[in-house]
């Protein structure tokens, strides 16, 4: 005990000597810092309408993934969900919850996989329960295209690459996976069939659309491939669609447009193609560029996609220069806005609908109720590599 107290009094007259010749140079001690207040968190309620999603993939370090939240009116950081390696979100039909896919390793970076989906409390931002499905799920970016869920939110859908294509179904009603679709091998990208419950598309290596049906226990009833879409060799097409209330808009590399019309039997009917762009734009090269590079406003009919000029093989990924803004019923273009870099967006429907934007980092708000998108506000550092913006706006919004 002798041992102990003389090295306590010691620390204690080091100290005392430390603080005197401070004193002594004229160093004054800092004040002692002020008590945290905590106030019970936001007073406030926020719900899942007034939020904006970015899930963000944080690039550098793809084992700590997160779906960050924000409120969509003040920008101000709400909470995050972790999605560990390179996950995948969507908000569930209602609202009241997140569905996350994800992967983890037993050793963080290796060892053995796990896949799962996850379904989290939307307004706690509690852990609710998983569901483990086959370890193949596609380790792709946060394209709109890889982790869906039927119109009717029964079923959730990911896409598989092993690098076979596959879809894994899971009932989320009674919390189980149901199959694994290997029909959809040499096709990629799941697009729920807009006016049909519990069917998909997906996108061919012809340049077909097959369209899958589900039964009530998941499982394929039936399916329908239709004719090729569009020329695979000379004009591809971005993976994931424009949705209208009773049709899929796709657009080319080349700004080329396809609209595809599903039938009550799952069968597929295309209007003609026609393009973006003009002569003018022609000479400059203008064509679109990004990963969720457009979407389409039901009610307006209005179709919205980023743009850049000098465009080149190669340079579909390239970020906005420009959002162009288009009437589906008549083919014109009604609007051009900076594009501010993004390269993703997402539409949030309602009586003011929004457009959102991200450019990796920040999210931009914009008011689209006229045809000329007006710009609202900037959420800055919403993510660190995001690629995915969404909102929620009711059952319509995808």
């Amino acid at each position: 005990m002798k041992k102990t107290a003389f090295r306590i009094s010691t620390g204690v007259s080091l100290l005392s000597a430390a603080l005197l010749l401070g004193s002594a140079m004229g160093v004054q001690a800092a004040p002692p810092l002020p008590v945290e207040q905590l106030t019970g968190g936001h007073t406030v309620k926020v719900t899942p309408a007034d939020r904006i999603y970015v899930m963000d993939s944080v690039f550098s370090h793809l084992t700590d993934s997160r779906l960050n939240m924000f409120d969509r009116s003040s920008g101000k950081f709400l909470g995050m969900i972790p999605s560990s390696f390179n996950g995948q979100a969507q908000l569930s039909k209602d609202g009241k919850n997140v569905y996350i896919l994800t992967t983890y390793y037993e050793r963080v970076t290796r060892g053995a996989r796990t896949d799962v989906v996850e379904i989290w409390d939307n307004e706690k931002l509690s852990f609710v329960r998983e569901i483990k499905i086959p370890s193949k799920r596609a380790g792709a970016l946060n394209y709109d295209g890889m982790f869906r869920q039927t119109a009717d939110g029964r079923f959730v859908l990911v896409q598989n690459a092993t690098p076979a294509a596959s879809v894994s179904v899971v009932d989320i009603k009674n919390g189980a996976f149901t199959d694994e679709i290997t029909s959809t091998a040499g096709c990629w990208s799941i697009i729920p069939t807009p006016g049909l419950a519990r069917s998909f598309s997906t996108i061919c290596g012809d340049g077909a659309l097959l369209t899958m049906t589900l039964g009530d226990d998941g499982k394929v009833a039936s399916q329908k491939r239709s004719e090729p879409m569009f020329p695979v060799k000379t004009d591809p097409i971005f993976i994931t669609p424009g949705r209208l209330s009773d049709g899929l808009v796709f657009v080319s590399f080349y700004g080329n447009v396809y609209t595809a019309r599903p039938q009550k039997d799952g069968a597929m009917k295309f209007e003609p193609t026609w393009s973006l762009l003009d002569d003018a734009d022609r000479a400059k090269n203008w064509v679109p560029g990004g990963y969720n590079l457009l979407a389409v406003e039901p009610r307006s009919q209005r179709l919205y996609i980023f743009m850049h000029p000098d465009g080149v093989e190669g340079s579909h990924k390239n970020p906005a220069a420009e959002i162009w803004v288009y009437d589906l019923k008549t083919h014109k273009r009604v609007a051009r806005v900076p594009g501010k870099d993004a390269l993703s967006m997402s539409i949030i429907q309602g009586k003011t609908p929004q457009l959102l934007t991200i450019d990796g980092g920040n999210v931009n708000i914009y008011d689209i109720s006229a045809a000329e998108p007006k710009f609202v506000s900037t959420i800055k550092g919403a993510g660190e590599a995001a690629l995915q913006v969404m909102g929620y706006a009711g059952d319509g919004n995808e």
